[in-house]
């Protein structure tokens, strides 16, 4: 099993939403898929914990506006 710094993804995640807004997603998704096809397991998981990482905070960003 990998370990991963959890400041690593969030790091990488706050990176990808300054740089890209709401499209972080799909950038994040791009990650996961060059991943896959590539068949490289341990960055696949980095990928998807850092997708995760952007889809909650700007999940988080969306509760917030509506507050």
């Amino acid at each position: 099993m990998m370990m991963v710094d959890p400041h690593l993804i969030s790091r990488s995640a706050d990176e990808l939403i300054a740089r890209h807004g709401a499209c972080a997603v799909g950038m994040a998704e791009e990650r996961v898929k060059t991943a896959t096809r590539a068949g490289d397991v341990p960055a696949l998981d980095l990928a998807m914990l850092v997708l995760s990482a952007v889809e909650r905070r700007l999940q988080d960003k969306d509760s917030e506006a509506i507050r």
